[in-house]
């Protein structure tokens, strides 16, 4: 392979990390593309697990009614959220699939979601702040 090849084909990975960054930001905007991608890779490195353990973290509108937002997480993850930072930030840990992951994005108040997986680890709580991964990408 020739220099110029490796660098039509580097160039073609930035262009196409670029377009998968830009996908995960307009399906998922409320998201830490982060989360996205690493829910993704686990789903299709073992298709068998299509619900790998995440802990995640939902964060709301200031102001916004902590027992609905509860009640809200539960119906859409089956899974009762631990609440903090006075009723604004929801800590859950459960097999997560794209479709929960879509349903809690598009929920009118939830500013940012955030998590980590945990493999079926229990949660040991919070663990990011609110716009975490939009500082480590300089938004």
């Amino acid at each position: 392979m020739t220099d110029s090849d490796q660098s039509t084909e580097l160039n073609e990975l930035k262009v196409q990390t670029r377009t998968l960054e830009e996908s995960y930001q307009r399906v998922f905007p409320k998201t830490d593309p982060a989360l996205v991608y690493d829910l993704i890779s686990r789903l299709k490195r073992d298709p068998q697990n299509n619900a790998p353990v995440f802990t995640v973290e939902v964060f709301t509108k200031e102001g916004t009614d902590s027992e609905k937002s509860r009640d809200l997480i539960l119906q859409t993850t089956g899974t009762v959220p631990s609440v903090y930072d006075n009723g604004i930030h929801y800590v859950i840990t459960h097999r997560l699939t794209l479709e929960t992951l879509k349903k809690l994005n598009d929920i009118e108040y939830v500013l940012d979601i955030m998590g980590d997986y945990t493999g079926g680890a229990s949660s040991i709580g919070p663990q990011h702040a609110m716009g975490d991964w939009k500082k480590k990408q300089g938004q």
